[in-house]
């Protein structure tokens, strides 16, 4: 044999190698789906800080349009997000839940606050342990540094040019007016009502009481459930109780996780990340914290 029909062997075995094992993931998978059907629950972990709806709203919308997907669960570990990111997944979960009905349902592991609780709060059911943290309900304008005078005392001129009364009222080297601050202020308060507004009427909260729960303070998941800012103190093992109840799933639960190939071989063998695999959840939970001026619910 010439080196060339050497070669072509050798890339031909490489090409089966890569091709076999995921035909017979299949056909086990399919065996297994017929001789023992689970249900679906799609699962998606919001982690950190989240300052991009675009991922989670992504595969929300997956989720609920796909018939298999029975049920959907989101595992939180979120200290907050920027205003305006917690509002767009709450109102994706929203809409989605009146176009496709399926339950969906919140475990909390350590902490569910801000933002994450705007979102969460879009959820039938929050589930936490008695010691995480939950609440934090608010809206704050972080990072408005004053620096004029340090400007003045190392002798650096700096000229404020503006059009418009209020355009520079975040500007950290032009003095912030009176006028500037409550601006700024009833900005805060605005967006600060639609939050406390949007919380007490999913978890079916009483307003007149919500200096109680909406002040800003954090609460442990047993304090949270006394204010009925969570459904219940549990685990993974009361999320599966729930699930089952309301999307009334017999038997097992097969775990869903967005798939993710990562790495070159992963791409030619067909591996991906399947159920709760790390990387599938790395990308999920992965976060940008972008430090800019803007309003924010942590």
């Amino acid at each position: 044999m010439t080196i060339l029909e050497y070669l072509k062997t050798f890339f031909l075995l490489l090409i089966l190698i890569a091709i076999t094992p995921p035909i017979l993931r299949g056909v086990v998978s399919q065996f297994q789906n017929y001789s023992s059907p689970k249900a679906q629950v799609g699962v998606i972990c919001l982690k950190g800080v989240i300052c991009d709806s675009a991922p989670y709203t992504k595969q929300l919308a997956t989720y609920f349009k796909d018939k298999n997907i029975k049920a959907i669960m989101l595992r939180m570990e979120c200290s907050g997000s920027a205003s305006g990111t917690g509002e767009i997944i709450f109102n994706e979960i929203m809409e989605l839940k009146k176009e496709y009905p399926k339950p969906i349902i919140t475990l909390v592991e350590n902490v569910c606050a801000s933002g994450g609780y705007w979102i969460a709060s879009a959820t039938d059911h929050i589930i936490a342990p008695s010691t995480a943290l939950i609440g934090s309900i608010g809206i704050n304008m972080p990072y408005l540094f004053q620096l004029p005078e340090f400007l003045a005392e190392h002798k650096v001129g700096y000229v404020n040019m503006k059009a418009g009364t209020y355009k520079t009222a975040t500007d950290p080297f032009a003095s912030m007016s009176d006028g500037d601050k409550a601006m700024l202020q009833a900005t805060l308060d605005d967006s600060y009502q639609q939050f406390v507004t949007t919380v007490a009427h999913c978890r079916k909260l009483n307003l007149n009481n919500a200096s109680q729960w909406a002040d800003g303070r954090l609460f442990n998941g047993h304090q949270a459930q006394l204010l009925g800012l969570i459904d219940e103190i549990g685990s993974l093992q009361n999320a599966i109780r729930i699930l089952k109840e309301k999307a009334l799933i017999e038997g097992e639960i097969e775990w869903v996780s967005p798939t993710v190939l990562t790495t070159w071989w992963d791409f030619i063998a067909g591996s991906s990340s399947e159920s709760l695999s790390e990387s599938a959840a790395n990308v999920m939970c992965s976060h940008i914290e972008k430090r800019y001026t803007t309003a924010r619910t942590f």
